[in-house]
């Protein structure tokens, strides 16, 4: 029975997107015969093996059917270097095998499987690596892998950047609030060191991000960065906590400063990980004598401000945060990146605090001085005003907006146009345009700028005079994707773009289309009554320069109708925080096979309108009829 179970869920069908391969995994040490069963996510040397230590991993995979979306797999962080392959083929590899050996133990796996890799029935994956450091624990060690979509393996990876880069917008947003008010006050420094800890800590983190590592930069520029921003951070901390308090540092807590910054400097430099990871305990001991400075110092000014007390919970909680997060790494090698939870409440206590601080110098000066109140309230007046012009200016921008996006709701020969626009906000970052050719031929473009307001506004108006320049010269869905791709990335930065483009070539009757990581269009056909979603996914707008696109082509025939919408529309909840969903949605397309693109519209509208208690998105879709 023990046997049936894994054979069962590695058997089941490609259709559930992705599959995790938690079982039957075998590794072969280099030098000898037999293959030993292992557990993945649990490092080598827990098992039994010792370093140095190179072998390959492997494990079969059945396939029933051959899908007809892109497939990955998913080995999340391997220590250290691997080669891996599908079949025999080779797929990827990370790092450098001896005699160049390198180890990029910071790097995720994530490795495409071409379609022709596979085959019907049992696949082989095997992953080959090798581990040369005693201080890492060698293998599959972080999580178990995965295999299945590349859709959603990416979108796998692109939550956990997400997290990341979550936590980095907040620490961020800390470093500028304390740098512009040192900058605009220069009252005191505990801002200025506030600011450096909170940006610090983002370089710290920001090697952990999967797309740093897709961008081509060197990883060892990626390590230096890291542990140079680990080693450093904690310098500033302490300063920061100091320069609250007192005037005068102490000769201990300025030896511990010196050290931090020596080792910091030294991991500036080339060296083994072994030796990296010698010097970050050489930190954790450092750090175990900063705590009785740092409650030192805080106990003797609890008494006398508020501000200690804060600083005291903030730094209490960072503590514990620590503590847990470097017991973990210790005892099992996987980071559970707790320490950002606590460094985050920490700087938050840090922030109250100099807001206390100055909140009270600011009653004093008012006790001063009476007329400051009569000059706060003209301030207000003035911000009131301020306000109204902004919101004046918001409402123009609005309706720029709308005639920058083309009311669709026209007959051109076979086809009838309809389109529907609903801003979650006064202005939106969803955009959809048409062109029709010389030839008589019509190109459709639907955009979905990540976000909404006014930043998602500002790029959707870039993709508008985009839009004007490339569509007149360029027909075939991917090669203007591809286009309006290269000409976005400079603007994008984190605010991703998903499109699909369409051209609808009325002379052969022949209908194109490509996607970019937007939810596939459907298709109906109203005399057979069937209707289906397009195949195709592709890449996210904005995330690399080289993307891989396809056209996607079919004939035209009477009683086609096309459904282009943004995830507006199945992302749309109700008070329950139920979701409209894709199903609700085929279920208005069946209902409304009948009516016409403008009738179908509205019928759609008004069922979003009763579902949904506030639209949670910018929502956005036009039909289009060939009769």
């Amino acid at each position: 029975m023990k046997f049936i179970l894994p054979f069962i869920l590695l058997t089941y069908s490609l259709s559930a997107e992705v599959i995790t391969l938690g079982s039957g995994w075998t590794f072969q040490q280099s030098g000898e015969t037999i293959s030993k069963k292992v557990e993945v996510g649990v490092p080598l040397i827990e098992q039994g093996y010792q370093v140095p230590l190179r072998g390959k991993y492997h494990i079969t995979i059945p396939i029933k059917n051959i899908p007809d979306e892109s497939v990955a797999v998913y080995l999340d962080r391997v220590h250290s270097a691997d080669v891996t392959s599908w079949n025999g083929n080779r797929i990827g590899s990370t790092g450098s095998m001896s005699p160049h050996y390198y180890a990029y133990w910071h790097k995720v796996r994530y490795y495409e499987i071409p379609n022709s890799y596979l085959v019907l029935g049992d696949n082989h994956l095997e992953v080959e690596i090798e581990c040369n450091e005693t201080q890492f624990r060698c293998g599959l060690f972080r999580s178990v892998p995965i295999f299945g979509s590349q859709n959603e393996i990416k979108d796998k990876m692109i939550y956990e950047d997400v997290n990341q880069i979550v936590m980095a917008a907040l620490f961020f947003g800390i470093f500028l609030q304390q740098a512009i008010g040192y900058a605009l006050n220069r009252s005191s420094k505990s801002g200025l060191y506030l600011a450096g800890t909170a940006i610090f800590f983002v370089c710290w983190r920001l090697p952990a991000l999967n797309k740093i590592h897709f961008l081509g930069i060197n990883p060892e520029i990626l390590v230096r960065l890291l542990f140079f921003c680990q080693f450093i951070f904690p310098v500033f901390i302490m300063l920061f906590v100091h320069t609250l308090f007192e005037r005068r540092i102490t000769k201990i807590a300025f030896l511990t400063f010196l050290f931090d910054t020596i080792l910091a400097l030294i991991q500036l430099l080339e060296l083994n990980p072994d030796v990296r990871f010698y010097f970050v305990y050489v930190w954790y001991i450092l750090l175990a004598i900063k705590v009785p400075i740092l409650i030192e110092l805080l106990a003797k000014n609890y008494k006398k401000s508020s501000e200690a007390i804060v600083v005291s919970l903030g730094a209490l909680l960072a503590t514990l945060f620590g503590i847990a997060d470097v017991l973990t790494d210790v005892l099992t090698g996987q980071n559970a990146y707790l320490t950002q939870y606590g460094i985050l409440m920490f700087l938050f206590s840090g922030v109250l605090a100099i807001a206390l601080q100055s909140a009270r110098t600011k009653k004093e000066l008012r006790n001063l001085n009476e007329s400051l109140e009569m000059i706060v309230t003209l301030r207000t007046q003035e911000l009131q005003k301020q306000y109204k012009l902004l919101h004046d200016d918001l409402i123009m921008a609005a309706s720029l907006q709308s005639k920058l996006i083309p009311p669709m709701e026209f007959e051109y020969e076979r086809l009838h146009v309809a389109s529907t626009f609903m801003p979650m906000e006064k202005i939106g970052g969803d955009y959809f345009d048409y062109c029709i050719h010389e030839d008589g031929s019509l190109t459709f473009l639907l955009c979905d700028v990540l976000g909404h307001g006014i930043a998602a506004a500002l790029i959707a108006s870039m993709l508008k005079v985009n839009f004007l320049e490339i569509a007149p010269k360029i027909k075939d869905p991917s090669l203007f994707l591809n286009e309006l791709n290269l000409k976005m990335l400079p603007v994008v930065e984190k605010n991703y773009i998903t499109a699909v483009a369409c051209h609808f070539d009325l002379k052969n009757e022949l209908f194109h289309y490509s996607v970019m990581g937007h939810p596939s269009p459907f298709h109906i056909n109203r005399n057979n009554h069937t209707l289906e979603a397009l195949t195709g996914r592709g890449p996210i707008m904005g995330w690399k320069k080289d993307v891989q696109l396809e056209t996607f082509t079919s004939p035209l025939l009477s009683g086609d109708r096309y459904f282009f919408y943004t995830d507006g529309i199945t992302e749309s909840h109700n008070r329950e925080k139920e979701m409209f969903g894709e199903i609700r949605l085929r279920s208005q397309l069946m209902e409304g096979m009948s009516l016409g693109p403008k009738d179908l519209n509205e019928k759609i509208r008004k069922e979003i309108k009763k579902f949904a208690f506030r639209l949670s998105d910018d929502v956005t879709y036009f039909t289009i009829d060939f009769l």
